[in-house]
């Protein structure tokens, strides 16, 4: 039996690879018109695979930033976490759980007069905080989302989510893709991960007939 060995995801962060749509276009504004925002923090939400941690690394790169070790909250008192630098980024809030930890960490950052980017999937007002103090603080900051795509996002989307794994796919396959995908970007990134280990699998170039073989789901 020969074994498939899969190319590790190279993802790219750079500022040309980022996929602008008019879902994302507010979120990027806030990124480039940095150090100009009316508060220190900002609060930054969408659906997983919307580009949130794409635009977290444009953020460090353009305010030299540092990303938060998530696994230091609430085992680090935040005067300790936030050493170093003054412009920093907590990517994906949700897998915060300390609460307390949170609440400290973000006080903190605004007591230095810190910049602070938070990323997550809901808004704030969405989010089920248990803690009041951490609860108003996120609900009071700036807050911009990453709204649903259209079908040139997606497109694009896609396009970079095979470029990342190394694949080619052509105009006409990835038109077709985007017709029968769900509108949603987590879809688009599952069905890209699907074809490349369909494609590994069968030895096959990504075309139309395989892409149907896998939305009728016989890609085992």
């Amino acid at each position: 039996m020969q074994l498939v060995m899969p190319f590790a995801v190279q993802q790219s962060y750079h500022t040309a690879d980022f996929i602008r749509g008019e879902a994302n276009a507010a979120a990027l504004t806030w990124i480039e018109r940095w150090p100009d925002w009316p508060y220190s923090l900002l609060y930054m939400h969408g659906p997983q695979g919307s580009g949130k941690t794409h635009l977290a690394h444009l953020f460090a790169a353009r305010a030299a930033a540092s990303f938060i070790d998530l696994t230091r909250i609430g085992q680090s008192p935040a005067d300790q976490i936030l050493t170093g630098n003054h412009s920093w980024i907590l990517d994906n809030l949700d897998s915060v759980t300390d609460e307390a930890a949170l609440a400290q960490l973000i006080n903190h950052a605004r007591a230095r007069g810190d910049y602070l980017l938070l990323t997550a999937t809901e808004s704030a007002a969405n989010r089920a905080f248990l803690l009041p103090d951490l609860r108003s603080r996120l609900r009071a900051l700036p807050s911009v989302s990453i709204d649903a795509p259209d079908d040139a996002l997606l497109t694009g989307v896609l396009a970079k989510a095979f470029a990342d794994l190394q694949l080619r796919i052509a105009p006409e396959v990835l038109s077709y893709a985007i017709g029968q995908l769900e509108r949603s970007y987590a879809a688009v990134q599952k069905f890209a991960a699907t074809m490349d280990h369909l494609s590994l699998t069968r030895g096959r170039a990504i075309t139309i007939p395989l892409v149907r073989e896998a939305l009728r789901g016989n890609a085992a």
